[in-house]
């Protein structure tokens, strides 16, 4: 168990710190779009000197989780070294492939998500809706995996090693579709700005454009982090199923 949450905890702190590094722009931004509320809680700062604070702060929190991640990972080199690499997979492969149905869950959540976006503006919907389908397709793999390297049946295994390999693919193109339209989006709100704030009006919104194009590059970028940690979730996954196909 140290062992397993030590490897979650290491997925999720790597893609933490670099979710921080890599929205640094966009906070920059959001400060920007709400500098005249912030100002009245931070009477020692002007803009820049807030900007260049919080900056700092987001730099260091992404530090400090990969030192964390260096800790944890000694932990798990110890551990491996008392327990054996045969004993470790044997007894994370199970627990490993029931977390899919839970983050499988979540996959479809932002894939519903993100697909909200196109209710205000019009943006390639073709990601969100694939996730949606992968994430129903997950669903069904974690429960395949747990029962395949639970009875050992080699066909299933070989099943679950064809499907999510396949799946895995899906999502590196899900993902690298989610990080192309965020780096999209300011050109197309520029684009259609005038048919965006009908829209928004209609809906009760009014919102600025800059503010709009950020929240939705959030959301979009959010989503391609949260695929990256299960795209590494799901190589470990892998892993352990070719070790029990072909090694045990």
């Amino acid at each position: 168990m140290v062992y397993f949450n030590s490897m979650l905890t290491i997925i999720f702190l790597s893609i933490f710190a670099m979710g921080a590094l890599a929205m640094n722009a966009n906070l920059i931004d959001w400060i920007d779009n709400h500098w005249d509320i912030i100002r009245s809680s931070v009477f020692s700062y002007d803009m820049n000197k807030f900007k260049d604070h919080v900056t700092t702060e987001i730099n260091s929190l992404g530090i400090f989780s990969l030192t964390i991640n260096a800790t944890l990972l000694i932990s798990m080199v110890c551990i491996t070294n008392l327990l054996s690499l045969k004993h470790i997979i044997t007894a994370l492969s199970p627990m490993i492939n029931l977390i899919f149905s839970v983050l499988a869950s979540g996959l479809m959540l932002i894939g519903v998500f993100s697909l909200q976006n196109s209710n205000y503006i019009t943006i390639p919907t073709w990601s969100s809706t694939l996730l949606i389908v992968v994430a129903i397709i997950l669903l069904g793999i974690g429960i395949l995996g747990y029962k395949a390297i639970k009875q050992l049946n080699r066909k299933l295994i070989m099943y679950h090693i064809v499907i999510l390999s396949i799946c895995v693919v899906l999502l590196i193109v899900i993902c690298v579709g989610f990080f192309a339209l965020a780096n999209s989006v300011n050109e197309i709100v520029d684009k259609n700005w005038s048919e965006i704030r009908n829209i928004l009006k209609q809906s009760g919104y009014e919102v600025r454009k800059s503010f709009l194009a950020n929240q939705i590059q959030i959301n979009l970028k959010f989503a391609g982090f949260y695929l990256i940690s299960f795209i590494v979730l799901s190589l470990f996954s892998l892993g352990s199923s070719f070790y029990h196909h072909y090694i045990i």
